[in-house]
């Protein structure tokens, strides 16, 4: 058949809806459900912001579809590698795509997929080459972002009340946060980022200014020199077992997608106060050559009272003066490198990360930490690759720590039939391999004491509908802080995806996992164990009705330990979303009920926040939470965001929170503002 009318026919019946709507907004809905996609099957922190700005700037500086690298269409994070490779091989197959609705055509992409994609993308003639920076065009085409962020919770706490004439906390409980950006084109980038948490001192003799500064210039694109930043950045690299510092990769429902997702250098603008290094870092491409060097010297936080150290202090909170004597102790300097070859179906990378600080590190001596890196440096060293043979994709990184430990990390990815994909992933970490900035694909948040198996799949069975799939067999070489033994586990996940139209959705989603534990309560010096097993199902229903937007979701789950009796936990939500005609308003709110009476039936649901904030609650206790989002488009250049939210117990408790966050009542509330300036 011929491909123009199969095109037309398919323009035809799309129609233009999608180009009617309010690009801004959608692209950062889209952005919002991709992040809850990753993040629904995880307890742990990611950068949102990071996550959220690269997927930004990607939709002001879409992808050509037709003048497109394997490394561009990365960018797109919900694309997994075979989908990727399927649109490469089309481009090759049949040329040019003359509409992104031919999208269709290609096997592996369904309409949420190609939803998805819509505001990332675009088709037309080849780009010219990038012509040399000028100043007059830099002033007078550059853009200019400004954000205010402010934030504070409306009960009081403990930290902030005298105690004996003292106060715990330094500063104020309001968050304030501060971000400006500025990018010409998709050539040169620069920002600052300054923020202070709840409780720390501002503009006083102990903080001169905002307790968290943060700044970046980033050139990119200049002949050979790919990228030169200076300031603060990220680094991954290969499959990330000696270097991912930015958003790495874990178990989640785009079960196809088990590559880290930044490669190469990046800017770093997060208030993330940890994970970035500070200094300078460049890659320059020499045709199938590219070669990355950087060198970061900076402060981190420790304790170091006894002349060492013995973790290092994450959470980037200065507030009472036992958390500020932890603030910037340890000098950390870090030089490494990376050298790929990639050529046709054909790569393969080397890199070499060397680590020293000031002060030892000497963890505390318990039975999980005997195997674990003791010393001031640190040499890490691996090689990955990735190759495609015929219809296979191989894929992998080993590496070691000082020469001695040997971790790998081996996949294969393919498609048996064009409705089909399958993921196999094999890992292997040893209990003694240490590497400071590893994040690879684990179960575990570190990236050692592991092996372990997976498989996942996705399939589209019938017309609107996609089923994904995978199964995880892992087992911990040695104890850890929450097992005294050796043990074993599984997790499988089961979701089912129906889109029979563009504005309706919904999925069933079955999780369940086994493992092992200490026994709570436990004062022996080892612990019973108790195998236990955790499932959980959940159904979403999304539904659009002319200016509304409707979500509802329900989540139960059931856990046992040993032989014992069920414990289970319940929530329910409703969303309704509204877009006013006549005004430049938006609102979003959300009525939810919650009760996980024992802490390990636990829940956690996305929620949406203000711009460059997002939130996932836990959810323990019996209770509601209620919440209100306005978004004001003020001017075309000035946008408020505004967020009420209330948590309300009813479970006869008198407190919430524990130590300086105790407050007294029942209830948890917060207000958030955000200002955007565009200039």
């Amino acid at each position: 058949m011929n491909k123009w009318f199969v095109c037309v026919v398919l323009f035809l019946f799309v129609g233009f809806r999608a180009l009617a709507q309010d690009t801004q907004s959608a692209t950062t809905q889209i952005i919002s459900d991709i992040f809850e996609q990753y993040t629904a099957e995880s307890e742990e922190s990611i950068d949102y912001e990071t996550f959220y700005e690269n997927l930004i700037f990607l939709s002001k500086h879409k992808v050509n579809l037709n003048n497109c690298s394997k490394e561009d269409l990365a960018k797109m994070l919900f694309l997994s590698d075979i989908q990727i490779e399927n649109i490469l091989a089309y481009l090759y197959s049949y040329g040019p795509i003359s509409t992104i609705y031919e999208l269709q055509l290609i096997d592996g992409l369904d309409m949420t997929d190609i939803h998805r994609m819509l505001p990332f993308v675009e088709t037309g003639k080849s780009e010219v080459k990038p012509r040399p920076l000028q100043l007059n065009e830099i002033l007078k085409y550059g853009e200019h972002q400004l954000f205010i962020r402010a934030e504070s919770d409306l009960e009081q706490k403990e930290g902030y009340m005298s105690n004996a004439g003292e106060i715990a906390y330094a500063g104020n409980p309001l968050y304030a946060g501060l971000k400006y950006r500025f990018d010409f084109s998709d050539r040169l980038h620069a920002g600052f980022t300054a923020e202070k948490d709840p409780g720390e001192a501002i503009f006083t003799s102990q903080n001169k200014g905002f307790d968290f500064n943060s700044g970046y210039v980033m050139l990119e694109n200049t002949g050979k020199l790919k990228k030169l930043i200076a300031g603060d950045f990220k680094a991954g690299f290969g499959m990330g077992l000696v270097m991912q510092s930015g958003f790495g990769v874990g178990k989640s429902s785009y079960v196809m997608n088990v590559f880290p997702f930044n490669q190469g250098l990046t800017k770093s603008g997060s208030t993330d106060e940890f994970n970035f290094f500070r200094g300078i870092g460049a890659t320059a491409s020499l045709k199938e050559l590219e070669i990355s060097s950087f060198y970061s010297n900076r402060m981190l936080d420790a304790d170091t009272a006894g002349g060492d150290f013995s973790s290092f202090y994450k959470t980037g909170l200065h507030r009472t003066t036992t958390e500020m004597q932890k603030k910037q102790t340890v000098n950390q300097q870090v030089a490494g490198g990376n050298i790929t070859y990639n050529k046709n179906n054909f790569r393969i990378g080397f890199t070499a990360v060397y680590s020293y600080f000031n002060l030892p590190l000497i963890p505390e001596n318990a039975h999980y930490n005997v195997f674990r890196f003791r010393g001031n440096s640190q040499l890490c060293g691996g090689v990955n690759y990735r190759f495609r043979w015929q219809k296979l994709n191989f894929f992998g990184e080993t590496a070691t720590t000082n020469g001695q430990n040997i971790a790998t990390l081996n996949g294969i990815m393919f498609s048996p039939l064009s409705t089909v994909s399958v993921v196999l992933l094999q890992r292997y970490y040893p209990k003694n391999y240490d590497a400071f900035f590893a994040n690879a694909f684990s179960e575990s948040t570190r990236t050692n004491n592991e092996s372990g198996f997976y498989i996942g799949t996705e399939i589209y069975p019938i017309k609107n509908w996609k089923i994904s799939a995978y199964a995880d067999s892992y087992r911990f070489l040695w104890t850890r802080y929450t097992a005294a033994t050796p043990s074993t586990g599984m997790d499988y996940l089961l979701q089912a995806e129906y889109k029979p139209r563009r504005d309706v959705s919904m999925n069933w989603r079955l999780k369940h996992e086994q493992s092992v534990r200490n026994q709570p309560d436990s004062n022996l010096a080892l612990p019973f164990i108790s195998r236990y097993q955790k499932s959980s199902l959940r159904y979403q229903l999304n539904f659009g009705a002319g200016d509304f937007v409707l979500k509802t979701l329900l989540e139960g789950n059931l856990y046992r330990e040993d032989a014992g009796n069920y414990s289970c936990g319940f929530t329910a939500l409703q969303d309704i979303s509204y877009s006013f005609r006549k005004i430049p308003v938006k609102i979003n709110t959300r009525f939810q009920i919650f009760d996980a009476r024992d802490y390990e039936n636990r829940l956690y649901t996305y929620e949406n926040d203000i711009l460059y904030a997002f939130s996932i609650p836990m959810y323990y206790g019996i209770g509601s939470r209620y919440y209100l989002n306005v978004k004001w488009e003020a001017s075309k250049k000035l946008s408020v965001w505004l967020k009420a939210a209330q948590t309300v117990y009813a479970d006869n408790r008198e407190y919430t929170g524990t130590g300086n966050e105790r407050s007294a009542g029942n209830r948890r509330s917060e207000i958030k503002m955000l200002l955007s300036y565009d200039f």
